[in-house]
């Protein structure tokens, strides 16, 4: 397979007109920003007046490449895209010469392991949790693209494993979902149940600082709003509710791997987990907020919940929906695993070391 060599700028068009929402306060803007991509690539629908700075307008199809902590690939594939669209400027809204590259193409050339490994060395920032790569860093690099057609057939081998990576997501919302509706069907009746305090039926810790950041780290660290970095070592192996005390409040999310909870978090142990954990998400925690200079939440204030208590009832929403969520836990395996089939694939594809001639499409 024969390949063409090019530096990214000449394939594509950076996306660079801003908006200041602030001056169009009553407009419902779609925005992409990395919380959102966090939250399963679910774009917010905001209204102008509620987004406090400028973004960038995204009016096509693009790629959005993150500039910050690249190596967490944020790398969004807009095929898409709805009026009033914009995207936070840690990102770098790339559109492809559909001539040169197709749009599919370019968003796996960019989430290739090889094509980030420079960049990753040459990113900087004040600390190893926030390193951002420079914009002509990446229009610089230097790409071999093969013929359109090979494009195709590329995109079709990949998009595939893709196609099944989605499904199993898409059945997961669904799980999901399921277990949200038996959640609210408990409080149908609550004339047998009592009111507790929420630290009764819970052991809630504060997270702690890793002893050091690393690269090539295996054990994710846990910050308010996600993963926020990797290190040597884990402090939590066991299937706990992780939920932000700092910056970034309400964000609650289960962990059952090896992880470091970072001292931006709340660590909730509990033998109700799947109880606590729906009814933490029903929080307003703008209201717990006890910041001055950023949001703050303290143990305190989630042992002082009041919630609703039956243990009957809940060790039978337990059972029940353990079920469910062991089925979600299958699928995020199998994911993991079309994960690495796709990444070993597309490392060899894009390197020419699968022949294609026989690929039909």
């Amino acid at each position: 397979m024969e390949f063409k060599e090019y530096k990214l700028m000449d394939v594509v068009e950076v996306l660079n007109k801003t908006i200041n929402p602030q001056k169009n306060k009553n407009t419902n803007f779609t925005l992409y920003s990395l919380p959102a991509f966090d939250n399963n690539k679910t774009p917010e629908i905001c209204k102008g007046e509620n987004i406090n700075s400028n973004k960038i307008i995204i009016d096509r199809e693009a790629i959005l490449f993150n500039k910050l902590n690249i190596r967490f690939k944020r790398i969004w594939n807009l095929t898409s895209v709805d009026n009033n669209s914009i995207c936070s400027t840690e990102f770098i809204p790339l559109v492809a010469n559909q001539k040169i590259i197709l749009n599919d193409y370019l968003y796996y050339l960019l989430i290739l392991d090889e094509f980030n490994i420079e960049l990753i060395e040459s990113s900087t920032g004040t600390s190893n949790s926030h390193q951002r790569i420079n914009k002509e860093i990446l229009l610089d690099k230097t790409v071999y693209l093969p013929s359109i057609e090979n494009q195709k057939k590329i995109i079709y081998i990949l998009k595939n494993i893709d196609k099944k990576i989605e499904l199993n997501n898409q059945i997961n919302d669904n799980l999901y979902g399921i277990i949200q509706q038996l959640y609210i069907n408990l409080y149908k009746d609550t004339e047998e149940w009592e009111k507790i305090e929420l630290g009764s039926i819970t052991k809630i810790l504060s997270g702690k600082r890793p002893k050091e950041k690393s690269n090539n780290g295996h054990y994710p660290i846990i910050g308010a709003n996600g993963i926020m970095g990797f290190t040597v070592d884990y402090n939590i192996f066991e299937d706990v509710i992780i939920m932000g005390r700092v910056g970034t409040l309400g964000i609650v999310k289960r962990y059952y791997n090896k992880i470091w909870a970072s001292d931006n978090t709340l660590i909730i142990k509990t033998k109700y987990k799947n109880y606590v954990e729906n009814y933490l998400k029903t929080i307003d925690y703008n209201l717990l907020n006890t910041g001055s200079t950023q949001p703050l939440l303290t143990q305190r204030d989630i042992k002082k919940q009041k919630i609703f208590f039956n243990e009957n009832k809940i060790l039978r929403f337990e059972n029940i929906s353990q079920k469910i969520l062991d089925k979600i836990r299958n699928n995020d395996n199998r994911n993991q695993i079309l994960e690495k089939l796709r990444d070993t694939l597309l490392t060899k594809l894009m390197n020419g070391e699968i022949d294609l001639e026989n690929i039909q499409i």
